[in-house]
């Protein structure tokens, strides 16, 4: 048996000892069954797309639990995008309305966005946006947060060097 061979048999074994276990935690932990459906099947796409044998897998319910809950929060992340993106909508007028494809865009940027600021503390995310998407200046920013102004430029090299480094060292 090839090594290609054997890696699809470990799959398909992993997929039919876990799959419908998996559907059930995530469930258990969604609203929706066809939700808990989907993001099952994105977990185990995310596995077959892993080079790695999976035979060898010493924990899989683990490793299925730990996927399944970051793509579980992703979808969280994104939902609470898409109310606040559509919240600012509403209260602009219809004549400033952006098209379909650019609020898709502008979607997709606040997505990556908010990856990008994941882990940061909220002053320090919001001094970065303050700076980089509101232009606002230190100096305003400090006065805003009620922050030093060392503080601040602190904030923003922190926010840039994670931004740096997932954009150039994590993709």
């Amino acid at each position: 048996m090839t090594s290609k061979t054997t890696n699809r048999t470990g799959f398909n074994s992993l997929y039919q000892e876990h799959h419908e276990w998996l559907v059930r935690w995530i469930a258990k932990r969604t609203s929706s069954a066809d939700n808990a459906q989907d993001l099952a099947q994105d977990t185990f796409i995310k596995l077959l797309n892993k080079p790695m044998l999976y035979d060898d897998m010493r924990s899989p319910r683990a490793w299925l639990t730990k996927v399944a809950g970051n793509l579980m929060t992703d979808q969280l992340r994104r939902q609470v995008l898409e109310r606040n993106y559509q919240s600012m909508l509403e209260s602009m007028p219809e004549s400033d309305y952006f098209s379909p494809e650019e609020q898709l865009e502008l979607l997709n940027l606040l997505e990556q966005i908010d990856k990008l600021l994941t882990g940061m503390k909220a002053k320090e995310k919001k001094a970065f946006l303050m700076v980089r998407l509101d232009g606002m200046s230190y100096k305003d920013v400090a006065s805003e947060l009620k922050v030093s102004l060392s503080s601040v430029e602190k904030y923003i090299a922190k926010a840039t060097l994670q931004c740096y480094q997932l954009v150039y060292f994590d993709s």
